[in-house]
């Protein structure tokens, strides 16, 4: 490799903070001024926000996706014993959280667009099967119609990873507003159609 090939950065978080630097520290202050870091109005308006932009009835900002994804586990009762349907192609944290919860991940193959194959989805299901978590990669949405549907058959939640969602769209709806629950994310990899988020997930 040449001495000379320049070096490309993958995120340039100091160009974005010298972009933002101004926006960025009176936020800042604004927020240590009032001598409180948790349950803000800043963060009151940014679920109202997401609540207003994505169509849902419900946001809860949280510190990280992995978080999100537990929560939603935890809040529908999913625990040791019970499997969980879900894609290989994705961040650890889709399969972690299913596994941190004590229950089973069991992955379903993709198809050429990288998304869970809804068409294997049913003979994976067994008497275990409590949730199907289909994860929308980069940005493109699984076949929520037909995931929703067999959903509805075999009585089972849907959980939504959408951590590349933010933005996109399927038959007009929202991603994560398909599902029991979902979760969104803000690391800057992800790909997002609008500015950087929080890590948060909220009912439908």
């Amino acid at each position: 490799m040449s001495k000379n090939f320049p070096k490309i950065e993958l995120i340039d978080l100091k160009k974005r903070y010298l972009d933002e630097k101004n926006n960025l520290l009176k936020c800042f202050k604004k927020v240590l001024k009032n001598g409180t870091l948790v349950l803000t109005d800043e963060v009151k308006n940014f679920e109202e926000n997401i609540c207003n932009y994505t169509g849902s009835k419900y946001c809860l900002g949280l510190n990280s996706g992995t978080d999100g994804l537990m929560m939603a586990l935890w809040s529908l009762n999913i625990g040791r014993g019970d499997e969980v349907i879900t894609s290989p192609l994705s961040f650890i944290a889709s399969v972690a959280a299913i596994v941190h919860v004590g229950a089973k991940p069991v992955l379903v193959d993709v198809k050429n667009d990288l998304n869970i194959d809804e068409n294997l989805i049913e003979k994976s299901i067994s008497s275990r099967t409590k949730a199907i978590m289909p994860v929308h990669w980069t940005g493109k949405i699984c076949n929520m119609k037909k995931i929703s549907q067999i959903a509805k058959k075999y009585n089972l939640h849907v959980i939504e990873d959408a951590a590349q969602g933010m933005g996109s769209y399927y038959n007009n709806k929202h991603a994560g507003t398909f599902g029991t629950i979902s979760a969104f994310s803000a690391h800057p990899l992800k790909k997002f159609k609008r500015s950087w988020r929080w890590w948060f997930y909220y009912y439908k």
